[in-house]
């Protein structure tokens, strides 16, 4: 078989072409730190990493997710936390205000101290969260859920709020297959069954300034608002264990989201990682190799005929 000196270009072009090719690739894959560049390299290592990629990512959505809904319900915790103080202390309220020796003027101050839980209440009631989002709306987080209102019964003016949130309760997903409410109804809490604590509060305060009033009537009233106030600290200490609940089921799903991360890495590394000390050695045989083919091509090709004739 004769050779041309063409087919010997050539061959030689193609064979340094492609040993080039193979020093790019290795140390692509060494600057990469991946054994698979393309989906070409390793086609069904590719696709399993692909579907292990996008398995972490939803995982690390949930990750944030969880984050969210860990702020939230906190958020929900200390609203609920100052509710309760509140409540404990209107408690208290009542029964010094029960006292038969109290006269005209320290009922006066109490009712200035009921007053005062009312706008409290209501301040509380209208609560939002770290990103301004109202957190006892339900669905509606952008508007104020309770708006006071006030009407004239006779000689007494009668202050109230009215609840103009919905009866939704925001859910976030923090697993493949888990909600987590992360959001209470205010009217579940301060307005239900036709208790209305600020409806109790208002009521509380009037009492404790009619003048001339019974023992008998007196005594009634507070029992009243003594009920009202137990009804609705009852209902938070209720949202209270459920948002602590939650918390907790957040926190287990963190650890087992945070280990399955570390499976998902595992995985990836696995299917595409890159063995450096192997790779390093390829790549040192493959340069040598290069070289050699390089040297060899250019004395090949310097051959002539002509180098011989005297």
């Amino acid at each position: 078989m004769r050779i041309s000196t063409s087919m010997i270009y050539s061959q030689g072009s193609s064979q340094i072409s492609n040993l080039q090719n193979a020093v790019v690739t290795s140390q692509q894959q060494i600057s990469s730190g991946t054994s698979i560049l393309t989906p070409a390299d390793n086609p069904a290592a590719a696709a399993q990493a692909l579907n292990v990629a996008q398995a972490q990512a939803m995982n690390n959505q949930f990750a944030t997710n969880r984050q969210a809904a860990e702020s939230s319900l906190t958020m929900v915790g200390t609203a609920l936390s100052s509710v309760t103080t509140l409540l404990q202390s209107a408690k208290s309220l009542v029964i010094s205000a029960g006292d038969p020796a109290l006269s005209a003027a320290d009922r006066s101050n109490l009712a200035m101290q009921a007053q005062n839980d009312f706008n409290s209440m209501l301040a509380l009631a209208n609560s939002t969260d770290a990103n301004g989002n109202y957190l006892f709306g339900g669905y509606k987080t952008s508007t104020p859920p309770f708006v006071q209102t006030s009407t004239v019964v006779g000689t007494t003016t009668v202050n109230g709020a009215q609840y103009v949130g919905d009866q939704g309760q925001q859910q976030m997903q923090v697993g493949t297959k888990q909600q987590i409410p992360v959001s209470v109804s205010g009217s579940a809490i301060f307005q239900s069954g036709g208790l209305d604590i600020f409806q109790t509060l208002d009521s509380l305060a009037n009492l404790l300034t009619t003048p001339n009033i019974s023992n008998a009537a007196l005594t009634a009233g507070l029992s009243t608002a003594s009920d009202g106030i137990t009804q609705t600290l009852n209902k938070v200490v209720t949202a209270s264990t459920t948002a602590g609940a939650n918390l907790s089921q957040l926190s287990v799903l963190d650890t087992n989201g945070a280990n399955l991360d570390v499976q998902y890495a595992q995985n990836l590394q696995n299917l595409q990682g890159l063995d450096y000390a192997k790779a390093i050695s390829q790549l040192t045989q493959q340069t040598t190799t290069l070289q050699a083919a390089q040297q060899s091509f250019v004395k090949i090709t310097g051959l002539s005929l002509f180098n011989y004739i005297p």
